[in-house]
């Protein structure tokens, strides 16, 4: 879910027609804020183009000059319309060269499997049609997403699909869903009748550790009221061995939960909470910057939130993500604004901007395959979305670029 307005952009760098580098060692917190106070934060200008833009089609994704240049599409809302609505890099260290490092899931749309040479999209129309996707998670590697219908922005679909014959019974709807990278297919795992839920109810979100599941749904009992509910499950077995055909009450471990214990999962903790390798990481940025930074570690589970309050003004958006596969830790601000870090030993922390957009363009949701980086961003218009598709960023160059300067500045 959309949390905070990212249009509020206040945090800038120097702009390029390319991608703009910053260099720093990554030694010390106390040395970097040294060397950006002493003016030794160095800038270099892309001399090569080191990016690619894509825009998604009713099909899947092409090619564009820019993103302002993708063919103009209808805006919807943002439930409703086809966007990356959550990314991330496969969070183990196994697999092989062939393997996928990375997914995105495009909402409407299907799924983004990325390898270090390339991307492939994957549909099923049975998925996504009716229901918006979102909550990317990862189980032994096989990324899980969970489905929704927006109450509000998409009443008059029916949820889910229906079976063609009436006299059959109604297919079970889907609550989570994953995508099986060997078969190449879709798998529908818990439905909302395992949840207990009618078919009418939605699920508003949910918080995953691992081990247990926390969920918040609604119901509408009356057109002038919601009704929210509080529980949460742990499956007897792997995931991948869930079914919605399955008796529930041999899967699933059910217990009744509360709106403040919920909030208490969903809430941003404070930045100063959060994991070293990201104060190491963004410990160029002061005290005095406001941003929210959505946290995907290696663990798979649902990624964590921290804020920082600043100056009291409005924060920005970011989103942070470990990719072991590739070998990076990295964050990209909504601005395009961006840290990046290989995880080997004494490795140099890179800051350089994503190309500027038109007002109206972010960046969003991160994953990294390979070498190559890859951001969501769309258009908003309010609560709607209208053109939108992902930026892959070649990083051997840009770091090639960065070492580059470094040696200039010895020299």
């Amino acid at each position: 879910m959309k949390i905070i307005d990212i249009k509020a952009v206040t945090y800038r760098f120097p702009i390029f027609l390319g991608l703009t580098i910053l260099v720093f060692s990554s030694v010390s917190c106390a040395k970097k804020k040294s060397e950006q106070k002493d003016g030794t934060l160095m800038e270099l200008r892309s001399v090569q183009k080191s990016h690619t833009w894509y825009y998604f089609t009713q099909d899947g994704f092409e090619k564009c000059d820019l993103p302002q240049k993708a063919p103009a599409v209808p805006e919807k809302p943002w439930t409703e319309a086809v966007r990356i609505s959550s990314a991330g890099s496969v969070p183990s260290t196994e697999g092989g060269a062939n393997s996928y490092q990375a997914y995105a899931l495009v909402n409407h749309g299907g799924i983004l499997a990325i390898k270090n040479d390339g991307v492939e999209f994957f549909k099923d129309r049975s998925i996504f049609t009716s229901e918006t996707a979102d909550s990317l998670v990862f189980s032994k590697g096989v990324p899980i997403f969970y489905l929704y219908k927006s109450t509000f922005f998409n009443q008059l679909q029916e949820p889910f699909s229906q079976t063609a014959e009436p006299t059959q019974k109604p297919t079970h709807r889907p609550f989570l869903v994953e995508f099986n990278p060997s078969a190449k297919l879709f798998f529908p795992l818990v439905s909302y009748e395992n949840l207990h839920l009618a078919r009418e109810d939605q699920v508003t979100g949910y918080v995953w550790n691992g081990k247990t599941w926390a969920c918040s749904a609604k119901r509408k009992p009356d057109a002038n009221r919601f009704e929210f509910s509080y529980f949460t499950w742990e499956p007897y077995v792997q995931l991948s061995e869930l079914s919605p055909a399955l008796n529930t009450e041999d899967m699933l471990l059910f217990k009744p939960s509360s709106e403040d214990d919920y909030k208490k999962l969903i809430l941003p903790k404070l930045y100063n909470s959060a994991p070293e390798k990201v104060k190491e990481l963004l410990s160029p940025i002061p005290s005095e910057f406001p941003f929210y930074l959505i946290w995907r570690d290696e663990s798979g589970t649902t990624p964590l939130s921290y804020y920082q309050s600043g100056n009291g003004a409005s924060p920005v958006s970011a989103h942070g993500i470990e990719a072991p596969l590739a070998g990076y830790v990295a964050c990209v601000f909504a601005d395009g604004t961006t840290y990046i870090k290989k995880t080997a030993a004494d490795s140099q922390t890179v800051a350089f901007r994503l190309p500027l957009m038109p007002a109206g363009y972010n960046y969003g949701e991160v994953a990294i395959a390979g070498n190559y980086l890859y951001v969501a961003w769309e258009q908003t218009i309010f609560y709607k979305t209208g053109r939108s598709g992902f930026i892959s960023v070649n990083l051997e160059d840009v770091l090639a670029q960065a070492t580059a300067a470094k040696d200039k500045k010895q020299d």
